[in-house]
């Protein structure tokens, strides 16, 4: 049995956190220990218990050392064997806590988004001297690190993250409305500034023009919803867009879409919900950021489009209404891409396997 603590100082709740708590219940359903640190009032915490996973209330204060202290006392008194960090001000508490912790646990930082990297010493503290491994959400992070800030390659690990492809299966999920006079668009994902939700809303015009009967449908909350609803009224879309707030149902609503749509201009590593709608058989249009590219292969898997452009949103968008053997195509070919690569059982054997790694216990080589 491995012994795993995952921190997090966020208190938002989007795909980063999803993975945490996914991963978390992965393990302990193989046998493994697993404590989430997190702010008591994070979406998280709150969520973690619900699931059932144990949590501890903690406070990332980086210029703090009683912050540091603190985390330092919760590693030696419960002696976990890997701390996996997941923002900053949690890399730098914890990361410290378990450097100076009696137990000496292996230290992981996961980075999950494709933000650019500052060439400073501190950086280059945080992701190449504290940590004895690095975890991306996909290659094209790893590059970046690689090439650009010129960390060590060889202990960097891109691991996307996992489907579970018994939830998200198009064969069994009833949708959650019906779409038969409509043709449906949608977004899912936390409402934030680059993941460019306003691109859909301003291409809407134009695909009205060659589709009377479409609709968007935005699914998510966060900082920008106010911002978001304000654009859709100035444009009078009131009845052409909506928006359905956060939802639990993302197997159903994805079931009920004709087209999914990823409007991010940076940060993304890989999606969940380009994965999720791809293994719902969903034709997807996405745009180049981040390891999109990894999964949305032009013309094969769905179409993938330079960001910021809403008339080339549109444009893909009408062509796939106007193509529904296209639609279809897309559809298998992101199943089956996900159904190779990108299984959730996949996803927790390339963690056990590092985890198992960096306390000696195996040779790793699921990257080969």
């Amino acid at each position: 049995m491995i012994s795993i603590l995952h921190t997090e100082a966020s208190l938002g709740f989007g795909g980063q956190e999803i993975r945490i708590i996914q991963e978390s219940l992965g393990m302990i359903k193989r046998g493994h220990r697993v404590v989430i640190a997190a702010p008591p009032r994070s979406v998280i915490f709150r969520k973690a218990e619900e699931s059932g996973i144990n949590v501890f209330p903690a406070h990332f204060q980086k210029r703090n050392p009683i912050s540091a202290l603190r985390m330092r006392l919760l590693i030696n008194r419960e002696r976990f064997d890997i701390v996996n960090t997941h923002s900053s001000s949690d890399s730098w508490v914890a990361g410290i806590a378990a450097r100076l912790s009696r137990v000496k646990p292996k230290i992981i930082r996961t980075r999950h988004l494709s933000t650019p990297i500052s060439k400073s010493y501190l950086s280059r503290l945080i992701y190449e001297i504290l940590p004895h491994a690095v975890i991306t959400t996909g290659e094209e992070i790893r590059q970046r690190m690689i090439n650009d800030n010129g960390f060590d390659g060889s202990k960097i690990f891109s691991i996307p993250t996992g489907v579970d492809l018994e939830r998200f299966n198009p064969a069994k999920t009833k949708p959650a409305f019906q779409s038969q006079d409509v043709f449906s668009i949608g977004m899912i994902g936390v409402l934030r500034s680059w993941k460019g939700h306003k691109f859909l809303i301003e291409a809407m015009p134009e695909i009205l023009k060659q589709i009377p009967q479409a609709v968007s449908y935005i699914v998510g909350d966060g900082p920008q919803y106010e911002n978001i609803k304000n654009l859709i009224y100035r444009l009078s879309l009131r009845d052409n867009v909506f928006m359905l707030g956060h939802r639990e149902d993302i197997p159903e609503i994805m079931a009920s879409l004709n087209v999914i749509v990823q409007t991010s201009y940076a940060n993304e590593g890989i999606p969940q919900s380009i994965l999720q709608a791809m293994a719902m058989e969903r034709p997807v249009v996405a745009c180049r950021a981040g390891s999109i590219g990894e999964v949305i292969i032009d013309g094969v898997t769905g179409f993938l489009i330079e960001p910021k452009n809403p008339l080339k949103l549109a444009e893909k968008i009408v062509e796939l209404y106007r193509n529904p053997e296209l639609r279809i195509k897309f559809g298998r070919e992101g199943r089956r891409l996900v159904e190779e690569n990108y299984p959730m059982e996949k996803m927790l054997d390339k963690m056990e396997s590092l985890y198992r790694w960096l306390l000696g216990e195996k040779k790793v080589d699921f990257w080969l």
